[in-house]
């Protein structure tokens, strides 16, 4: 006696993760809620009414769908074959995948159901094997694990097993708790009849059952009570036996009604014969030979493998075609991204150009304005230097030729006086005497400032002999000390070149006795190839060189747009209270 596994059939539509709607036809929702109660009788009449020749390509799959569903619950599994390769063709171009999968799952269901075992479920197995792992769903593949068990159940009990419990433990990280119900009967069944682990295989029934009557769902509590009667009557308690099958017949499951009662009547036949009832035994053994002549013959069995014939064929042109169209899309494609690819390269070529031409433009027109500015701040204080020299020249002029003049022409009246002394007073000589030599400083003095400010480089002395001059005069005042060191100023340079270097070198002694506070100081001159170098070190009092804003004074800052002018260089290194040193290198030709 064998139990096999219609007994444990999982009902498909339950056990999928979409939610259909039949907005479409509401014809087509009705007939879907017959289907779930086993109502095919009235799910046939429902489906005759349908007018299935105007109906949409996704109306149509759905018609199939549900015709062959009403067939296969109908024992009818030769035709719901054909419906549902018709469905799940259309399905297919509609691009609804899941419904493929559906398809896929409850044919599997049906070869494995009616032990058709040398029809191929491989490719529909496949394919809903991997749309279950591309979805991530762990339903999904809970339910493809179920279902290779299986497909191994009467092959290798062992790998049937062990993937029911993978199908169990994908199941636990859902909150179905049916469909670990529906996992726990199929792996009592591979206990009891395939392992012979019988209380393993009740323990699992038991766990089965409990979540079946809870919901109410007799035929599947109907299953249960089949599976429970084999196990007892393996185990030689044929009475227990006998009272499962008939709590199993007085509740039995619509679903392949015929074949449930056949098998039954085979089973209950075979119990009351090995508990010596043979008056019952017969009586069984008629009732299932009622429902022998009933059930799907051989016929339909070759007629579900001409089908499945058919649609491998099918299947293989449909492949050929859609690879033929994929290679010509695909050099359509190819074709149009580089086309593509080429107009934007050409574009961002045209685009990159303008931005170059347009950057440079600006460009040009930046070092146009920077050097109109510079020229125009370069003028400024050409002005200013030339003012400068100017107003020094001219003040030089006015002390030594008039005021000195002046002087001088009272000194010499003043001179005259003293040789007519005998005919003064005696007394007046020492007051005489005092004015002369106030007359003689101030002559002195103003002397002294017409050169200092007529100071500089004259044509016939050069830059080095001016610098010392005005380091030496400098230095008179015993209050800053400055020495002078040279290398290489053997030369004479440009006229007007050492003059702005001396005026350079001016302003920054200038600097350092208004604001350094230093007692030396230490110029250095070098001529090295074609630059000069000016270097000046004081030992003042410093400053933070970060902290210092050059343009509030015309010093430094005039001193660098000077040198900016001429292509050189500024450097000014100062540490607070360790001095300061001013570095410029201006280039010669």
């Amino acid at each position: 006696m064998k139990i096999t596994l219609q007994h444990i059939m999982l009902p498909i539509a339950s056990l999928l993760l979409a939610a259909f709607s039949y907005g479409q036809n509401p014809a087509f929702g009705e007939i879907d809620s017959l289907l779930k109660i086993r109502e095919t009788t009235k799910a046939f009449a429902r489906l005759e009414k349908v007018d299935s020749i105007n109906l949409n390509p996704a109306q149509k799959a759905e018609y199939y769908y549900l015709l062959g569903t009403a067939e296969s619950l109908d024992n009818q599994s030769h035709k719901s074959f054909d419906h549902w390769l018709k469905a799940r063709k259309i399905f297919r171009e509609l691009d609804s995948l899941g419904r493929v999968a559906q398809i896929n799952l409850q044919i599997v269901e049906t070869i494995n159901a009616t032990n058709y075992l040398e029809l191929d479920i491989s490719p529909f197995m496949d394919e809903y094997l991997d749309y279950a792992e591309e979805q991530g769903s762990p339903r999904l593949l809970s339910i493809a694990y179920m279902q290779l068990a299986k497909v191994f159940i009467e092959t290798d009990s062992i790998q049937s097993r062990n993937f029911f419990q993978k199908a169990l433990a994908e199941n636990e990280k859902t909150s179905d708790s049916l469909l670990t119900a529906k996992i726990h009967h199929n792996l009592g069944v591979v206990y009891a009849e395939k392992l012979a682990k019988y209380d393993s295989a009740l323990y699992h029934y038991k766990w089965a059952f409990e979540e079946y009557d809870r919901r109410g769902l007799t035929d599947f509590m109907s299953y249960i009570y089949n599976n429970r009667a084999s196990v007892y009557k393996k185990q030689g308690d044929y009475k227990a036996s006998i009272e499962n099958y008939l709590k199993a017949d007085s509740l039995s499951a619509r679903e392949y009604s015929k074949e449930n009662y056949r098998l039954r009547y085979g089973w209950l036949a075979e119990a009351y014969e090995l508990d010596k009832d043979l008056e019952n035994a017969l009586k069984y053994l008629k009732l299932q030979n009622v429902y022998r002549d009933s059930l799907m013959n051989e016929e339909q069995h070759t007629a579900m493998l001409d089908i499945q014939t058919k649609y491998e064929v099918e299947k293989k042109e449909n492949e050929n075609l859609r690879l033929k169209q994929h290679q010509t899309l695909l050099w359509i494609a190819l074709a149009g991204l580089f086309l593509l690819l080429l107009l934007a390269y050409l574009a961002y070529r045209n685009i990159r150009n303008k931005k170059k031409i347009t950057d440079k433009e600006h460009e040009i027109q930046k070092e146009k304005l920077e050097s109109t500015l510079k020229e125009q701040e370069l003028a400024g204080i050409d002005a200013m230097i030339e003012g400068q020299e100017k107003e020094r020249q001219r003040m030089a002029n006015d002390l030594h030729d008039h005021l000195g003049s002046l002087l001088a022409t009272i000194k010499l009246h003043f001179q005259n006086l003293k040789v007519r002394k005998d005919r003064l007073k005696a007394e007046e000589d020492t007051l005489l005497q005092q004015t002369d030599d106030l007359i003689d400083e101030a002559y002195q003095q103003v002397r002294k400032i017409a050169h200092a400010k007529n100071a500089g480089v004259k044509a016939q002395e050069g830059l080095l002999p001016a610098v010392k001059n005005f380091a030496s005069k400098v230095s008179a005042s015993n209050k800053l000390v400055i020495e002078v060191e040279d290398h290489g100023m053997d030369k004479r340079l440009e006229n007007s070149l050492e003059i702005t270097i001396f005026r350079i070198i001016q302003e920054l002694i200038t600097n350092v006795i208004k604001h350094s506070g230093a007692q030396e100081a230490v110029i250095h001159l070098t001529h090295h190839g074609e630059m000069i170098n000016i270097m000046v070190e004081d030992d003042g009092r410093g400053f933070n060189v970060s902290e210092v804003d050059y343009k509030e004074g015309m010093g430094i800052y005039s001193i660098q747009k000077r040198v900016e002018y001429l292509e050189g260089t500024v450097d000014v290194e100062s540490v607070p209270e360790k001095g300061t040193t001013v570095i410029i290198n201006i280039p010669v030709s």
